[in-house]
């Protein structure tokens, strides 16, 4: 058993069992901040875990640094912020982390020259929530070329793929965190879908269920494109770079 909260989720992450991980980094974890009073905001877990960054050495501690920078530019171009905050904490959990902060001209002129903790009541500030949250998270990755976790370290790791706005999509998703199963989200509209899978679904559960003639966006297409259906149209169909 892990001695704090930090080590704790360093092991989950290692697993895939986190959900608020975006993705592993050089010198650790980047995961979503547990509230979110202000839209993005971030945490880099140190992994291995050590008390402090002056516990780090050589290309370790310059790895950390400059993973922080790293999505600090990635929080500005993915939030449109006008700054970063960077916080760096190991006192009540001597397990090195970062908070990494976006701040915004949008926020109360109150609020947005103080730091995070000061300026808001962060236990009450909106929960994480894995899909209202799932659009940012697979936009950080995309940014920054990471991912949730590593083949080699959890082989078993469920992918699940789907938008976040589909109800069965939801519900699959509901129930895979109410039973606590690791999974990874794979937004095929963010992060797409490539022709190999689409063929292997095809093989499984044939193009025509695979199509979902009953969706909207197939009964939105032009006439021409729905008419005399082969399985390779079907798949072009479902490619969403076609659309």
């Amino acid at each position: 058993m892990a001695d704090n909260v930090i080590q704790q989720r360093v092991e989950l992450a290692r697993r895939g069992a986190f959900p608020k991980v975006i993705g592993r980094m050089a010198s650790g974890w980047l995961v979503m901040a547990d509230t979110q009073p202000v839209p993005g905001y971030c945490i880099l877990l140190a992994d291995p875990v050590v008390p402090s960054v002056n516990d780090l050495h050589g290309q370790q501690r310059l790895d950390y640094l400059q993973d922080i920078v790293r999505v600090g530019d990635a929080l500005l171009k993915a939030t449109g912020a006008a700054r970063i905050n960077y916080e760096t904490w190991c006192n009540q959990a001597p397990s090195l982390h970062t908070h990494i902060v976006p701040r915004y001209t949008t926020e109360r002129a109150d609020k947005r020259l103080s730091p995070l903790c000061v300026a808001y009541d962060i236990a009450q500030a909106r929960a994480f929530d894995a899909c209202v949250d799932a659009e940012f998270m697979q936009k950080m990755r995309v940014i920054l070329g990471i991912s949730p976790v590593e083949d080699q370290d959890v082989p078993t790791c469920l992918t699940l793929y789907g938008i976040k706005n589909c109800d069965t999509v939801r519900k699959a998703r509901n129930w895979l965190e109410e039973h606590d199963v690791a999974y990874v989200f794979h937004d095929y509209k963010l992060a797409g879908v490539t022709t190999q899978r689409l063929e292997e679904w095809a093989a499984q559960v044939g193009w025509e269920k695979l199509l979902n003639k009953a969706g909207t966006t197939f009964r939105k297409l032009p006439d021409a494109d729905k008419t005399d259906l082969t399985e390779k149209r079907a798949i072009a169909l479902c490619s969403p770079s076609q659309r």
